[in-house]
């Protein structure tokens, strides 16, 4: 039987002690495993309570001491960001007119380089391995991918729109929390201003037809989404595989369009100088032809990022 105090439910069970077993055998921390027992209603201390003993820690975490550090990107913010110079010692590198960022022995190539709007392809963000793990690691959370409503902020599905995604939050996992230190690296955006990485699968035929990622602060349902962590500034879109035909990444004003091929990624940002939104940056997930196409995105803000669930 399951007690319900004031604070929420505190008392064990084997489905409860089943999912903790098979999410830290996937490698889910501490935090992101209370995380989840609090958004299903569970006491915030007997879901640190258990969480610790499952993992056979010595003592249960708490707000103010987190259980493991993430592995932090220098703190060096602004979308210059790319062409950003980094603090000595941080094993991040690109030379002023350099071609590549390295970051921790990774070198990532600059395929192309567009200067307005500021447009990135970057080859080899991420290893096949980190790929194939990444959609290993969402094929359980796969639901319909929904958009926000512009007068309401609810989130809707709409026929524009056809992936499938899984959402997880920053620094979950071990693999993700090793991704977004790389893309804060190479952004020079920390990791705090990122939303939480989005997987998102396309079938034959499934597309995002042209759309922008900021938010427009005149509707009051996309205006309720600037109070955590202001403006959308940039996306990036990292291709977690090779389609045979189609999904490519089109910006229609710019008459360009990326093809996605497994690990490379394109960053694009949309604030300019004097703080306005660059609708040079409307853009389409074009519809997969043939195959299915696999994409992780992550959407940067403006501050630091908290989670409005």
């Amino acid at each position: 039987m399951t007690i319900e105090t004031k604070g929420g439910y505190c008392s064990s069970s084997p489905e409860l002690e089943h999912w903790l077993a098979r999410h830290i055998e996937q490698g889910f921390g501490a935090e992101a495993l209370v995380r989840s027992m609090l958004r299903s209603g569970y006491d915030a201390a007997f879901a640190r309570d258990t969480v610790a003993a499952a993992l056979g820690l010595p003592m249960p975490p708490t707000a103010a001491a987190p259980m493991r550090t993430p592995m932090m990107a220098p703190a060096s913010v602004g979308l210059s960001a790319v062409s950003a110079q980094q603090p000595a010692g941080s094993d991040v590198a690109q030379q002023p007119g350099g071609n590549a960022f390295r970051h921790l022995g990774h070198t990532i190539p600059i395929l192309f380089a567009l200067e307005a709007p500021r447009i990135l392809l970057l080859q080899n963000l991420l290893t096949d391995a980190e790929c194939d793990a990444l959609v290993a690691l969402s094929r359980g959370r796969l639901e319909r991918s929904p958009v926000v409503n512009p007068d309401t902020g609810d989130e809707n599905l709409i026929d524009a729109r056809t992936s499938m995604g899984a959402m997880f939050q920053v620094g979950e996992h071990a693999l993700i929390e090793r991704i977004e230190a790389r893309i804060a690296a190479v952004t020079g955006l920390p990791v705090e201003h990122g939303e939480g990485l989005q997987i998102l699968n396309y079938k034959p035929g499934g597309e995002y037809q042209p759309h922008f990622d900021f938010f427009n602060p005149q509707r009051p349902g996309e205006a309720r989404q600037l109070r955590v962590g202001g403006q959308r500034v940039a996306t990036l879109v990292i291709y977690l595989n090779s389609p045979p035909a189609g999904g490519a990444t089109a910006f229609p004003k710019l008459g360009l369009e990326v093809a996605p091929v497994k690990g490379n990624a394109v960053f694009f940002s949309y604030q300019l100088p004097d703080g306005g939104l660059d609708d040079r940056t409307l853009h389409a997930g074009l519809p997969v032809e043939s195959g299915e196409k696999w994409i992780a995105t992550k959407w940067l803000r403006e501050h630091p990022y908290r989670s409005a669930i």
